[in-house]
């Protein structure tokens, strides 16, 4: 997934989706969430407050977007474990 952060397609959506991964937190404000790290839960839209996991549901299986839904959708997509 890390390919994705540098890749010009996917830029604005990591920036958005995975800050933190991708190195473009500049403050430690999430730093709430790696608490609860051992709670499965979906990823929110920083810039909505909002998980778009539910209306992305179909890419769960896609083999295109498996890694990235595995990280950022694990609860809507069935990956906790």
């Amino acid at each position: 997934m890390a390919s994705y952060c540098t890749n010009s397609a996917y830029l604005t959506l990591m920036k958005q989706q995975c800050p933190k991964p991708c190195g473009y937190c500049t403050s430690s404000s999430s730093s709430s969430s790696s608490s609860s790290s051992s709670t499965c839960a979906d990823l929110v839209n920083s810039s909505t407050g909002v998980s778009n996991c539910a209306s992305m549901a179909s890419y769960c299986t896609n083999s295109v977007y498996l890694s990235l839904m595995k990280t950022q959708c694990p609860k809507t997509c069935g990956y906790c474990t």
